[in-house]
């Protein structure tokens, strides 16, 4: 099922290329392409940390929060003098503690991961603008620290490698070692991977701390791109786009299901709606209700939809 899942989403991935091929005369410039790549990659990263998370059993809001405020400390680090691995550090460490609450609020204290973190999302984005009393902090980056988002390797983009890192890094883990495993068994069906052995609140808080820690990632490649820290702006619905990215590439919201190569297709076709409505020039509210409804469009021919599982639901032969 997982492999028919992806087989259909990288069809929906070729169908949106051609069409908008066909649509701009644009859209397959050299500068587009690499603008693309760039883009489609920040919402990549972030939906392979998100991946994991539903796959789990739950969800995290707080994601595009986490963007925003790793960007804004990694700006406000670097005016301040601070060396370059601490300006890369020190961000990641918060972004692991945002992962640490957002785990322990949910496997410790039991709330919904919903809830959890969108009470994490208000919390970590009010943060940062507390932090940088509501203003963007601009910093001049060394090209060291520039060639996360604008650098290239072979005419690759960088953060296009750094995505594929974390792929192939992630689909090992989840793959081969037990932590993988275990993601999916509590997934599926958590009171049984609990009585067979499985620690659960372990299982719950790697999830949860990769998952901001990937976040992490994403906000200082964000950060690097604007030459700025956004407080109030950066990462805004970021949140969406990803867990519409883990949707089209077929993981399912029940949990239990799902595929870190199958969150990558669903990256690239968000990645490819926003270029091409840019490229167009719909207005952004337009952008909204049109990527909504492409989006539905996917997960219902993906198998993911209701209408889908009514129409190839097996019937009993007397019906």
């Amino acid at each position: 099922m997982i492999r028919y899942k992806i087989n259909a989403n990288l069809v929906i991935l070729v169908i949106l290329l051609t069409c908008a091929g066909l649509v701009s005369p644009y859209f397959w410039s050299v500068e587009n392409i690499v603008n693309l790549v760039r883009v489609a990659s920040l919402i990549g990263i972030v939906a392979v940390g998100m991946n994991l998370v539903i796959i789990l059993g739950g969800i995290d809001l707080s994601v595009g929060s986490v963007v925003a405020l790793t960007g804004t400390l990694a700006a406000s680090l670097w005016t301040a003098g601070y060396p370059l691995p601490v300006v890369v550090m020190a961000p990641l460490a918060i972004a692991g503690a945002v992962g640490i609450v957002n785990g322990s609020l949910v496997a410790f204290l039991s709330y919904q991961p919903f809830v959890a973190t969108l009470v994490t999302m208000t919390l970590f984005r009010g943060a940062g603008l507390v932090y940088s009393a509501g203003q963007p902090i601009y910093a001049d980056y060394p090209p060291a620290f520039n060639f996360l988002a604008r650098g290239n390797v072979a005419g690759i983009p960088a953060p296009a490698l750094v995505l594929m890192a974390i792929v192939t890094l992630t689909w090992y883990v989840v793959r081969f070692r037990a932590v993988g495993r275990m993601i999916y068994m509590v997934g599926s069906n958590e009171s049984a991977a609990y009585y067979g052995g499985v620690s659960v609140w372990r299982v719950k808080m790697f999830a949860y701390t990769y998952c901001a820690v990937l976040a992490g990632f994403a906000g200082l490649i964000l950060t690097a791109r604007m030459g700025s820290g956004e407080p109030g702006q950066a990462g805004v619905l970021l949140e969406l786009d990803a867990i519409a990215a883990v949707v089209i590439g077929g993981s399912s919201l029940r949990s239990g299901s799902g595929s870190v190569w199958g969150a990558l297709i669903g990256a690239l076709v968000i990645g490819v709606l926003s270029n091409l409505f840019n490229l167009l020039g719909v207005a952004p509210e337009w952008q909204n209700v049109s990527k909504g409804a492409v989006i539905l469009l996917a997960v219902t021919i993906a198998g993911g939809g209701p209408l889908w599982r009514s129409l190839t639901m097996r019937r009993p032969s007397n019906a």
